[in-house]
């Protein structure tokens, strides 16, 4: 709802209709019109301007802020209410025409700026102090010829001399070197600074290096320092088997476990999912520690009756087929991968880039531990950990 204000600058009829005073005194919420397509826009205490048109494709309504009333003057607003109304009358569109600007000043940043920010961002993920180190030393140590350069100018050329010299000598190293660029580059991608990754070992480098290790292919998993990336793409689908699947691998859990959960296995207030030692293959009841995004995911899904499976056909409410995941794994990722793989992606990245002991990685896969006092005694204590390792796992996968 549109309100216009008492105190009104009536001196140019329909435009300029508010005055400097009016902008003070004005503390009501609501959208106040100056005219020519400019409000002042007042809630929960804060004004801002805003500039509100119709979009001239879709005919939708669209708002571009102009900033804060505390920073930004009436009379600056104004000016930038007619710049934009210039541009709409020249058949343009301001808010396209403001990222653009933004996305032009951005890609005057170098790789090593970028790269910098890029590692303080994901530094909470870090659950030890060698972690951030390594993934600092290796983007400034191997990658010292890339960090001079505006990010938007680097080519898979540029990231193929860095990775030469240490691909046969240091082949650990510059697999995880390779990695790491190819995130610092998706992550360059998503915020419009890159329009492609240099550094994607699919799409570029893989023709180049080939396989990165024979196992990987043998046992069908996406190596884990690719799956930031391909969950990026997960979560742009909505449907409940791609849903289904980001559960799958922020959980370490199997296909089946998955598909034949059911609501009375879940406590979303203590945040633990209890599988039935019917339903595990090690004929041992085990408790999952949901991190924040898999209880965000449980949440988000339809509630049903204690016995109700959670991914269900919406139609039938029978749980899912057992294929549903893979076939959408197979849209995005080809046969390359199955989704068992990812238990041993998680595995990968625990033990190479966490401190967290083996036995909780065995304990959050749900490995069978044959000595039962041992056992027992892992599952009293390890709890803690695990959900420690679990919330981790979540934070790298979103990095």
């Amino acid at each position: 709802m549109l309100y216009l204000p008492s105190i009104l600058d009536a001196a140019v009829p329909g435009i300029y209709r508010l005055s400097a005073r009016a902008v003070q005194l004005i503390k009501r919420d609501g959208l106040f019109a100056d005219g020519g397509n400019l409000y002042l826009a007042r809630k929960n205490g804060g004004a801002s301007w805003l500039f509100v048109y119709k979009d001239r494709v879709t005919g939708r309504r669209r708002e571009m802020g102009l900033g804060p009333v505390h920073t930004v003057s009436l009379q600056e607003a104004r000016q930038k209410a007619e710049e934009a109304r210039k541009l709409l009358w020249n058949g343009g569109d301001p808010i396209a025409a403001k990222r653009g600007q933004r996305a032009a000043l951005l890609q005057q940043r170098t790789f090593g700026d970028y790269a910098d920010e890029f590692v303080k961002s994901i530094v909470p993920g870090f659950k030890n102090e060698k972690h951030r180190y390594q993934w600092e030393q290796t983007l400034r140590v191997y990658a010292t010829s890339l960090r001079p350069k505006l990010i938007g100018d680097i080519t898979t050329a540029d990231v193929l001399a860095v990775l030469e010299p240490i691909w046969r000598t240091k082949r650990e190293t510059a697999q995880r070197l390779q990695g790491r660029l190819e995130r610092v580059f998706q992550a360059a991608k998503v915020a419009g600074l890159v329009q492609d990754n240099p550094a994607s070992w699919k799409d570029k480098l893989k023709v180049h290096f080939g396989t990165k290790k024979k196992a990987a292919e043998h046992h069908a998993a996406m190596p884990y320092t690719d799956l930031p990336a391909f969950m990026v793409e997960l979560r742009q689908r909505t449907s409940l088997s791609a849903l289904a699947l980001e559960f799958t691998i922020l959980t370490a859990a199997r296909t089946g476990e998955t598909l034949g959960a059911t609501w009375q296995e879940i406590d979303l207030k203590q945040k633990l999912w209890t599988v039935p030692a019917a339903r595990m293959k090690s004929g041992v009841e085990h408790v999952v520690p949901l991190s924040a995004r898999a209880v965000a995911i449980l949440k988000a899904l339809p509630a049903g009756k204690p016995s109700a499976p959670v991914f269900r056909n919406a139609a039938t409410g029978k749980p899912f087929s057992n294929l549903a995941m893979l076939e959408c794994l197979r849209q995005l990722r080809g046969r390359t991968f199955t989704v068992h793989g990812f238990r041993s992606a998680f595995s990968d990245w625990v033990g190479e880039e966490t401190h967290f002991p083996r036995d909780v990685r065995e304990m959050a896969l749900a490995h069978k531990i044959e000595n039962k006092t041992e056992a027992a005694y892992r599952r009293g204590t390890a709890l803690k950990r695990r959900r420690e390792l679990m919330e981790a796992w979540a934070e790298y996968l979103e990095s």
